[in-house]
């Protein structure tokens, strides 16, 4: 029996209100930006798998030296089209929790002053309301927004997990898919 669980990563990079001289920020996907979970084994359905460092994401902040911006985030979701709390399968009466899928950060390079949230284990239990995974705060002073992160050296890789800690022995075989979305903004709050 073959399942296939997609997640396709519909990634927005949102910026802050605009660009302007107050200063900017956005993530730009280097690699990973699709993902497939292909159940084709019965040892897969009951361990789940693992894709170690998939999404490179790169950042790049400019605040302009506008001390007013003193924080930033990297936040992700499931989007939820049709609103009812699970990916759905081709089949629509065929569901799956969003709990199957998780989520982890790891610094690759350069973002020094970065939180990672979910460096796991635990990892981040993707829903559809936003989550933190990177907090870009530099730690004191009066503004806490790292100037001139570049994306070409300041990166994160995300690596995800299905039916790792949800199992899916039991579920029924479909094409199932969601979006992810990774929102990136800077506040001055």
């Amino acid at each position: 029996m073959l399942a296939r669980v997609l997640v396709i990563f519909f990634w927005i990079a949102s910026l802050t209100n605009s660009f302007s001289q107050a200063g900017s920020v956005r993530v730009q996907v280097l690699n990973g930006g699709n993902l497939d979970f292909i159940f084709n084994s019965i040892s897969k359905y009951k361990t789940g798998i693992t894709y170690t460092n998939y999404t490179r994401i790169g950042i790049t902040v400019n605040d302009n030296g506008n001390a007013a911006y003193v924080r930033w985030e990297l936040t992700a979701w499931f989007e939820d089209a049709d609103g009812d709390n699970n990916i759905t399968g081709t089949n629509t009466l065929h569901k799956l929790p969003f709990s199957t899928v998780e989520a982890s950060t790891s610094i690759v390079g350069g973002c020094g002053q970065c939180k990672e949230f979910f460096p796991g284990p635990p990892n981040m239990v993707l829903t559809n309301a936003p989550q933190v995974l990177i907090d870009g705060n530099a730690l004191g002073g009066a503004d806490d927004v790292p100037p001139n992160y570049v994306y070409t050296t300041d990166q994160i890789d995300i690596s995800y997990y299905c039916g790792t800690s949800v199992s899916l022995m039991g579920e029924p075989a479909d094409y199932y898919s969601d979006d992810i979305n990774l929102e990136i903004n800077m506040y001055d709050f």
